[in-house]
């Protein structure tokens, strides 16, 4: 059974709704593709010695890591001095050679998992801070998703040029305009979206979630597509919109731990409709449940009727 949507009066602010749940779809859809080509990229680095500890591979000091302490100690290589690994260094060189503008985030990574963990490589095409504890791709949010997508120029070979051209950072480049949408429904002042606005929105993570080389094939990226129609057109199951609350309230909860600021107003609102809309569904589901039984017991006496 679909269900309404209309958690709010007001309709701007059911369409900001709308558009925080559709970063969620996006971002399901693409996780699938993301973990696939990350595999790929985690053996084009090569293989780690599986010792050597982020601390130990940046030299001192580095902008944006090291700081001083008033005994002349750094911060970043409290616990670990930069040492020469030969092994670990050809790694760290491939992962800067990928990386689009030269600067991976060393911060997010735990380079002694480097050998096993494809992940802890992707980590490094994160932004700067804020997802060294995110443990899979799944942990990581919208925003994780789409920067690595748009740092790491592997990523150019498995995505048409109408994702990528022109190239990032110019803002007519289809994955920047996808990330500018989360950028502007994380950040926004007021929790409203027009009409125009959403169904650019939604046309534009459909436009990337059927990209025509792998994406399109993908199934996890075709089933967030559907997603995304039903919610546009609110066909949404109540268990589906159950589900997306749920993960939406999720999101939340992930992006603060990594540091991630959504404007108090958002953070707010975010919180208070998915609490509200998970009491509607409990009130709809059980609504449901008690029409099934009282069409259960008239069936039942209908049949007892005509059977005697």
């Amino acid at each position: 059974m679909a269900t309404n949507i209309n958690l709010f009066t007001d309709k701007e602010a059911t369409n900001w709704f709308k558009a925080c749940i559709a970063l969620n779809v996006t971002k399901e859809g693409l996780t699938n593709f993301l973990e696939k080509e990350l595999q790929k990229v985690h053996s084009v680095v090569g293989t780690s010695c599986g010792k050597c500890c982020i601390e130990k591979l940046i030299k001192c000091p580095t902008l944006k890591y090291c700081k001083k302490t008033k005994g002349n100690n750094c911060i970043f290589h409290k616990s670990q001095q930069p040492q020469h690994c030969q092994i670990c260094d050809k790694v760290k060189q491939n992962i800067v050679t990928l990386h689009r503008y030269g600067g991976p985030s060393w911060r997010n990574t735990h380079a002694e998992n480097w050998a096993h963990d494809y992940w802890e490589i992707g980590k490094c095409f994160l932004p700067l801070d804020g997802y060294s504890s995110v443990s899979s791709v799944q942990e990581s949010d919208f925003n994780g998703v789409i920067s690595i997508m748009l740092n790491c120029l592997h990523f150019q070979t498995c995505l048409s040029s109408a994702c990528i051209s022109p190239p990032p950072p110019d803002d007519a480049c289809l994955l920047e305009k996808v990330r500018q949408i989360g950028r502007v429904v994380r950040h926004t002042s007021d929790c409203k979206v027009t009409d125009a606005d959403l169904q650019e929105y939604f046309q534009t993570l459909s436009t990337l979630l059927v990209d025509p080389n792998c994406l399109q094939h993908d199934p996890s990226s075709t089933i967030a597509c559907a997603r995304l129609r039903d919610l546009q057109n609110d066909r949404l199951s109540i268990k589906e919109l159950g589900d997306l609350l749920k993960e939406a309230y999720r999101t939340l909860v992930l992006a603060k731990e990594a540091g991630e600021r959504f404007s108090l107003e958002a953070e707010r609102t975010l919180e208070q409709v998915t609490k509200a809309g998970e009491r509607r569904l409990k009130s709809a589901t059980h609504a449901g449940q008690q029409r099934l039984k009282i069409k259960t017991k008239v069936g039942e006496s209908t049949y007892l009727r005509t059977s005697h």
